[in-house]
């Protein structure tokens, strides 16, 4: 599906990017090919400011009865995760040559581009947390045993989530 938006953003850890070009760096699937990722919700951009991966962080949000929660980032390493945060650029992208595949990745939430992309503007961040924290993400520092429960849990860890303390 075509995107109905004008703009997209991408968060990146470099405030110097003048074209985005396609790349197979981090997929979803490896059989989709070099892409450029973006989103309409720059909330959710903030949240890849700091380079994360799978294995130690979970981002996601939860719908009930029609009321979808703001998103909400866990991560079991906070000093990984700081020690990595030097804040980047949340650029805005034109969002013509961008398709999204509810079925993929982060659903109807992550929009992909083939073709190199020009940025319309960015803004700066001197933290990852920070714009995150800004742009209205639950951010959660937790222990192992925590991380694993929430993976684990029936609900996805709602139960566990609404009981943490967010930064």
């Amino acid at each position: 599906m075509r995107s109905k938006f004008k703009v997209l953003y991408h968060a990146s850890s470099n405030r110097e990017i003048e074209i985005f070009e396609p790349r197979k760096e981090q997929f979803r699937d490896k059989n989709e090919g070099p892409v450029i990722f973006a989103t309409e919700d720059k909330s959710l951009a903030s949240c890849f400011l700091v380079r994360t991966d799978d294995s130690w962080t979970r981002i996601g949000r939860f719908t009930e009865n029609g009321v979808t929660t703001p998103w909400h980032f866990v991560t079991n390493s906070k000093r990984k995760f700081l020690k990595r945060d030097n804040g980047g650029a949340i650029y805005s992208l034109p969002a013509r040559t961008f398709n999204n595949d509810s079925q993929r990745g982060m659903g109807s939430t992550e929009w992909v581009s083939r073709e190199s992309v020009e940025p319309l503007d960015k803004e700066i961040f001197n933290s990852g947390l920070e714009a995150m924290k800004s742009l209205g993400v639950n951010v959660f520092f937790v222990n192992k045993r925590i991380f694993r429960e929430i993976d684990k849990s029936e609900d996805h860890g709602k139960k566990i989530i609404e009981g943490l303390t967010k930064e």
